[in-house]
C-alpha cells in the first residue's frame, strides 16, 4: 500500500510570497502538476501539508503543519498523523512536480532491500533530496516520535535518525523549484519536451 505526503507549506519567501501550490507552470497549478504525475501510481492516499489550504480533489485530504510554517519535518508529522501506520510513504514536495516520475525506482529499491528503511534519491550534482524519499510507514512514525519537537527541525536529522537508508541516483525529476525564474525554466523545458 503506497500513501504520499505533498509538502505545500512554507511562506514561499523566494518565490516572492506566491503560495508554492498555487504557482502555475503553463497554466496549470504546481499541485496539480504533481497530482497528474501520482495519478499513474493510484496511491493509497494522498495529505497535502500546507497552512494555506488550496483547493484540491475530496480524496485528497488537507491538512497543516503545527505549528503553520514549522518546517517540512512539522509538516511530514502532521501528513504522516493522517495516515495508516502501514505499507509504504512518499515524500515529496509541492516544488518537485515531477518527482512522483522517480517513486518506481524507490519502490524497487525497497522491494530489492527488505531490510532498508528509506529510500532517498541523489540528484546528479550529489545532493540528497530527503523530500524525494521512500519510507517505511512504521519506521517513518518511529524517526518522528524519536525526534521529539518536530517545529524546525531538520528533515536532515530526520533521515539520519534511521539505519539502513537507501540511495537512489535521481534522474532530474528530483529538480526542485525555488524561484520565480526557475519555474520559468520548468515551464519552458515543459513547452519544449525536455
Amino acid at each position: 500500500m503506497l500513501s504520499v505526503i505533498i509538502l505545500a507549506g512554507g511562506r514561499g519567501t523566494r518565490m516572492g510570497g506566491v503560495d508554492k501550490a498555487q504557482a502555475t507552470v503553463n497554466g496549470t497549478r504546481l499541485i496539480d502538476v504533481i497530482f497528474d504525475e501520482l495519478s499513474a501510481f493510484s496511491p493509497h492516499q494522498v495529505v497535502v501539508v500546507s497552512s494555506r489550504a488550496p483547493e484540491v480533489a475530496a480524496e485528497v485530504t488537507v491538512v497543516s503543519e503545527d505549528p503553520p510554517f514549522g518546517g517540512p519535518v512539522a509538516g511530514i508529522a502532521a501528513g504522516a498523523n493522517a495516515l495508516p501506520k502501514e505499507g509504504l510513504v512518499a515524500v515529496l514536495s509541492v516544488d518537485a512536480p515531477a518527482s512522483p516520475k522517480l517513486l518506481p525506482r524507490l519502490i524497487e529499491a525497497l522491494e530489492l532491500n527488505p531490510s532498508a528503511k528509506v529510500a532517498v534519491i541523489r540528484a546528479a550534482d550529489g545532493y540528497l533530496q530527503p523530500l524525494c524519499a521512500l519510507w517505511r510507514s512504521p519506521v517513518l512514525a518511529n524517526a518522528l516520535s524519536g525526534l521529539g519537537e518536530c517545529d524546525g527541525a531538520s528533515v536532515r536529522h530526520l533521515l539520519g535518525a534511521v539505519e539502513q537508508v537507501i540511495e537512489v541516483p535521481g534522474d532530474g525529476s528530483e529538480q526542485d523549484y525555488d524561484t520565480v525564474a526557475e519555474l520559468n525554466r520548468f515551464a519552458q523545458s515543459q513547452i519544449s519536451g525536455h
